[in-house]
């Protein structure tokens, strides 16, 4: 259970909307309320939020086991019927495979639950990953990159995708849970 000191967090205005509020059937009790200096497991220590999601939310917490480390920690609702990603994760971490594309795949650092007011949470630790290509591009003055850096961001994207397709069997579809013959889709 995480710890809190109440004193020490600013209560929002109701009037304001939060992000995790605009996503599609979103419902306040399936969320657990995490805060700004909260802490979880005795090691992560929540700094700021990443953004939310239709299935959980995604938090930037100090890793105070890892000096200097960041990671981000992944707490889903708690009316999640099936949770697909620690299995994917398992499957992964146990191929031990040579494959250069699983270099490009974000592994799975920790796990835990969590128990909210209306059920339990899955709360799953990921590497911190820096800017995406959006705001990399915002960064650049005429929008445009450079072909080589376009090149071997897609060269890293497809060697990671190739891995999870030949060597892991699955398929990454962003959501689509449709199953291709006897492959794994996640």
């Amino acid at each position: 259970m995480a710890e809190t000191g109440e004193s020490e967090f600013e209560v929002l205005d109701e009037s304001v909307t939060l992000e995790e509020e605009l996503v599609r059937g979103y419902k306040a009790e399936h969320y657990y309320p995490v805060y700004i200096g909260e802490f979880f497991q005795d090691r992560y220590k929540v700094t700021g939020k990443l953004g939310p999601g239709s299935a959980s939310n995604v938090w930037l917490c100090h890793d105070l086991l890892e000096d200097q480390q960041f990671v981000a920690l992944k707490v889903h609702i708690n009316s999640s019927k099936v949770h697909r990603e620690p299995p994917v994760y398992r499957h992964i971490d146990g191929l031990h495979s040579k494959h250069k594309g699983s270099d490009y795949i974000r592994g799975l650092l920790d796990s835990f639950e969590l128990d909210g007011s209306a059920g339990k949470h899955i709360c799953l630790v990921h590497e911190a990953l820096g800017m995406n290509i959006e705001e990399l591009k915002d960064l650049i003055p005429d929008g445009a990159f450079e072909p080589d850096l376009i090149r071997q961001t897609l060269r890293e994207i497809l060697r990671g995708m190739h891995f999870l397709r030949h060597d892991a069997h699955f398929i990454h579809t962003g959501g689509l849970r449709k199953t291709f013959s006897s492959r794994r889709v996640c």
